[in-house]
């Protein structure tokens, strides 16, 4: 069973075939059970059959579950289609770089063919020079201590590259950069000898911790960003250091060999920027009021300042809901919705008194405010990144003066792969629409009894 995870020998190209296309297309029959299983509604456009698994996060309230266990396939099928191409391009004396070209959405499709039809070849002379030999005694520091540098330089390059260059928080910011950076982690420590399979793993994550604070030295990220996507990038980059150690101790050359890796970086953050990854989806919300609809329709049109209590997360920087003002009365009206890092600017385009309001976003605020030492921090990902587009509350009068409100959201994802990110956003926008509903019962209660 742990065939397609080792990153060790070589595979002939009919069993290659075999577990690559395997592999690749379980995620669409995974896709296709769960969501017969569930009774999801599909949509078979060309991104389902490219990057089968992301299109489940475009169905209308796909679990949470089942965002995360996608999340999880996905990751899996990754790493043995990276594990099973270096073993491949090893039988055909490839470099085993190409392997990083493997789990990129795209441009693996044109890997795993070219690596099905490559012929198996005899590996070349590759005469080793004096320094080039292991050696027992050979200190493992100075070569770890290389690694961890080249991986913290790499990071930032990556993180600049793609955030400041292409404006790309994508699968290549995401996955691919940190798989390549792992791997050249582990390739430059284990180029002279090998340090081990322990402390390779060791210095890779101590790499990706330096290249987070490198980050955050260079005022690219914040604390929050780092912290929110370390699970993901470090799981990830540690399966790359499997694959720059299996690189180092197959062919131990110069560090030039790493070229083509780090060249895969631009070429997906490009691909990407031509078909950016957008994600729509919807919220629904409901609560009672013990309050007629007259006094809750007042409570959503004059917000009082909201002082709900607040989770961690959004004390530390993600934005919330501060309170809402109306500008002029009907269909066209401006609503300034007041947050925690700025002002939203919406029109009203229905006004039903005592029934709906609706509207829509013509400003939107930065998702976040980093935390960080710096006033300001170079990270495009906080604005325009997630939005919301809508917004509407319909109260239904109920029986004993109580009223039901129902508030519907719409929103824009653009980060991926959004298996990740959507969880986290829809907790965020639950909590703040929470949060907003039970200020206006609470309002539109203490008015009612005021008044009564």
């Amino acid at each position: 069973m742990l065939l397609p995870f080792a990153f060790a020998g070589q595979i002939r190209r009919l069993p290659y075939a075999l577990w690559s296309f395997g592999t690749f297309f379980s995620q669409h029959l995974v896709i296709l059970a769960a969501a017969r299983a569930w009774h999801l509604p599909l949509k078979q456009d060309w991104w389902f059959y490219l990057a089968p698994l992301r299109s489940l996060a475009s169905i209308y309230m796909a679990p949470t579950g089942m965002l995360i266990l996608a999340l999880a396939y996905m990751l899996i099928a990754a790493w043995a289609l990276s594990a099973l191409a270096f073993r491949r391009a090893a039988d055909a004396d490839i470099g085993g770089w190409i392997a990083a070209c493997a789990i990129a959405p795209i441009i693996q499709v044109f890997a795993i063919l070219l690596l099905c039809v490559a012929p198996p070849r005899m590996p070349a002379d590759r005469r080793l020079s004096a320094e080039d030999v292991e050696t027992s005694d050979r200190p493992w520091w100075p070569a770890a201590a290389m690694g961890a540098i080249a991986g913290m330089g790499l990071t930032l390059l990556a993180v600049a590259a793609g955030a400041l260059l292409f404006g790309t928080y994508g699968f290549g910011m995401f996955v691919v950069s940190p798989f390549v950076i792992g791997a050249a982690t582990a390739y430059v420590a284990n180029r002279k000898t090998d340090i081990g399979g322990s402390r390779t793993a060791l210095l890779v994550a101590g790499a990706a911790a330096l290249g987070g604070i490198a980050l955050v030295v260079a005022a690219l990220e914040g604390f929050v960003c780092i912290a929110m996507t370390v699970p993901l990038g470090l799981g990830v980059a540690l399966v790359g250091g499997l694959l720059g150690r299996a690189i180092a101790l197959s062919s131990r050359r110069s560090p030039r060999q790493m070229v083509p890796g780090l060249a895969l970086l631009p070429l997906v953050f490009a691909i990407e920027r031509a078909f950016p990854a957008t994600i729509s989806f919807d919220t629904y919300q409901a609560i009672e009021v013990g309050a007629p609809a007259e006094a809750v329709w007042l409570s959503i049109i004059r917000m009082e300042p909201i002082h709900e209590p607040l989770p961690l997360p959004f004390r530390l920087g993600i934005a919330y809901p501060l309170g809402g003002e109306i500008l002029g009365d009907g269909v066209g009206a401006v609503r300034r919705g007041e947050f925690s890092t700025g002002t939203a600017l919406e029109r009203v385009t229905e006004w039903i008194p005592n029934r709906k309001l609706a509207f829509v976003v013509l400003e939107d605020v930065p998702a976040m405010r980093e935390l960080s030492p710096y006033r300001q921090v170079h990270a495009p990902h906080v604005v325009g990144y997630f939005r919301t587009t809508s917004t509407s509350f319909e109260l239904s009068e109920r029986s004993n003066s109580r009223t039901e409100i129902i508030e519907r959201t719409s929103h824009e994802l653009k980060l991926d792969p959004a298996l990740y990110w959507l969880p986290m956003v829809r907790w965020v926008v639950h909590q703040n629409n929470t949060r907003v509903l039970a200020h206006i019962r609470r309002q539109a209660e203490r008015a009612f009894l005021a008044a009564n």
